[in-house]
């Protein structure tokens, strides 16, 4: 049965390992989804809106769809969680706006300039069961070398996986033993990572950055 692999994007996430503690960070294999439309309390027209789909990179958080002409036809403009506009449209014609596609469709009380709605996006857990994770890392991004590596599959049985996987929930976590984090094994220094996902004879890139790896733990105020 096929996996969800084509469903992973690449994302950025940096990672502080020290020499003399385990390293068990967690991380969430996500897609966007939609977590609701609110309509603002203020607004004089009663119409509606409606999310026909959101695209898996979406940015999360609150995109706000607001009007800001009624003549002729209701125009919209669309910020992305930033504030950026990211998309122009009309009232009755479907939009699409920063991997959103919907449409706003007017009530039986006319729409007035400053209405607004707000389409919540929300992270929703990739099923990644079937799906092997390797991470390779390196001195510099164009480094042939791998300095350190850890997997969710070793090649025997009687070994302990490094990196260990949730299935439904998403969940990839680092599960490495401090004695493979000594100075001998990986001196100090900031290194760059990508990390792999395979299944079904694809292999892409899940999470990708930088590991600063430090001699001893700095504890932070």
């Amino acid at each position: 049965m096929p996996t969800n692999i084509l469903s992973i994007q690449p994302r950025r996430q940096n990672f502080r390992t020290s020499t003399n503690a385990d390293w068990l960070d967690g991380l969430l294999v996500y897609q966007a989804g939609s977590g609701g439309v609110v309509a603002a309390e203020k607004n004089v027209g009663n119409g509606s809106l409606s999310v026909a789909s959101v695209g898996s990179g979406t940015a999360l958080g609150v995109h706000i769809v607001s009007v800001t002409s009624v003549d002729n036809s209701p125009r919209l403009t669309v910020q992305d969680p930033t504030g950026a506009v990211v998309a122009r449209g009309v009232v009755g014609l479907p939009l699409f706006a920063s991997g959103i596609t919907f449409t706003v469709t007017s009530g039986a009380t006319a729409f007035a300039v400053d209405d607004t709605f707000f389409i919540s996006i929300l992270p929703i857990p990739i099923d990644i069961a079937g799906i092997n994770f390797d991470m390779q890392v390196r001195l510099e991004p164009t480094d042939p070398n791998v300095r350190f590596s850890a997997t969710s599959h070793p090649a025997s049985s009687s070994v302990v996986p490094t990196i260990v996987t949730g299935g439904a929930g998403g969940q990839v976590a680092m599960r490495v033993l401090y004695t493979s984090l000594s100075a001998s094994n990986l001196p100090t220094g900031t290194y760059d990572y990508d990390l792999l996902a395979s299944a079904d004879g694809l292999r892409v890139v899940a999470f990708y950055g930088t590991i600063e790896h430090v001699n001893g733990v700095t504890f932070l105020p």
